[in-house]
């Protein structure tokens, strides 16, 4: 018997009531190393789950059922539910993660993230040196720079003006945030969109950054150098049979 988790930030009526379709379905409950984890809510509850199960993904699949916020991530109602459990369609889409190896005083931390990892200077213009497989782009200046997954590119990145790019394929877009554009300085000036087998490294003073991943952030004091690329970690999620990339993207952004 297959086991689901539920994540919700809150356990209301509606926690209760897929939690009666799950067990009606012959699932048992449990948040300890499940098969299915369903998440309520919009798209950030979904990243929440995908984070606070990370060291799971190979063993599981994700299921996003909206409960009324944006739900690019969020491919179905609760009304779907019952009838993707006791057919069991479980078939899904498999997303590559973000990485980002942060070196830093002699150790090593690795970060992921589903959508993007953001590099940000609050306080004071930052200039960083942008390398592609080291071999230097540009001298960035401005508010920051945004390195997104083709499912991230809807998200903050689509904000910023970046490309929207097909969910299917596997690819980095990096994109600038307020860069400065002037006769002394100038950099590319759009957003770049590059094949699964590049790396993209920054040379910046990191002591005022701050990264952004997904809803987690952290100050990168004391950091010697970063480098991000796409993971070998997978995400699973149940993909909705009857709907195609190109119709949950008008529906989350056009209608």
């Amino acid at each position: 018997m297959e086991k689901i988790a539920i994540y919700s930030l809150k356990k209301d009526a509606l926690y209760e009531e897929v939690s009666e379709i799950v067990r009606r379905n012959g699932f048992s409950l449990t948040e300890e190393n499940p098969d299915i984890v369903i998440a309520l809510g919009g798209d950030g509850t979904l990243l929440r789950a995908v984070h606070y199960y990370l060291n799971q993904l190979d063993n599981i699949k994700f299921i996003g059922i909206n409960a009324g916020t944006l739900g690019y991530l969020m491919q179905f109602s609760k009304e779907d539910l019952d009838n993707i459990l006791k057919n069991r369609l479980f078939d899904a889409e498999q997303y590559s993660l973000i990485e980002c190896l942060v070196k830093k005083e002699g150790e090593e931390e690795t970060l992921f993230a589903v959508n993007e990892f953001r590099f940000e200077n609050p306080f004071h213009t930052m200039i960083a040196d942008v390398y592609i497989n080291n071999s230097h782009l540009e001298k960035f200046r401005g508010n920051g720079l945004v390195i997104s997954s083709s499912l991230g590119s809807s998200a903050y990145n689509k904000s910023l003006g970046g490309a929207v790019v097909d969910s299917s394929l596997e690819v980095l877009e990096l994109t600038e945030i307020a860069a400065i554009e002037n006769n002394v300085y100038r950099s590319l000036g759009s957003s770049l969109v590059l094949s699964k087998d590049k790396e993209i490294s920054l040379d910046v003073d990191f002591k005022y950054v701050i990264v952004g991943y997904d809803h987690e952030s952290l100050p990168l004091v004391g950091v010697e150098s970063i480098l991000v690329k796409l993971s070998d970690k997978k995400l699973n999620i149940i993909s909705n049979l009857n709907k195609n990339n190109i119709q949950i993207l008008k529906g989350s952004f056009i209608k």
